[in-house]
């Protein structure tokens, strides 16, 4: 092996560990936006049963309740 290759070896050994970074940043980035995607449909989710039920506020508070609940445990996921 000469001076050259094991250069090159080197450089393509930290080029992987420089691309093993950025992978896991990208996931932690798409964790972000499946969360916050998963949240904005919970949301929508939940004002459509509030539109539904608006002229009957006990209705709503029973049938809408699931909704903020999910809502709470996506907000406690993306904290941690």
């Amino acid at each position: 092996m000469t001076l050259t290759a094991g250069r090159m070896v080197l450089l393509v050994l930290v080029g992987a560990l420089a691309g093993c970074h950025y992978y896991e940043e990208f996931r932690v980035l798409q964790g972000t936006a499946d969360i916050k995607s998963e949240q904005a449909d919970m949301m929508r989710a939940y004002r459509l049963c509030l539109q539904k039920y608006e002229a009957d506020p006990p209705r709503a508070k029973e049938y809408c309740a699931p909704y903020t609940q999910s809502l709470r445990e996506i907000e406690i996921r993306s904290q941690r």
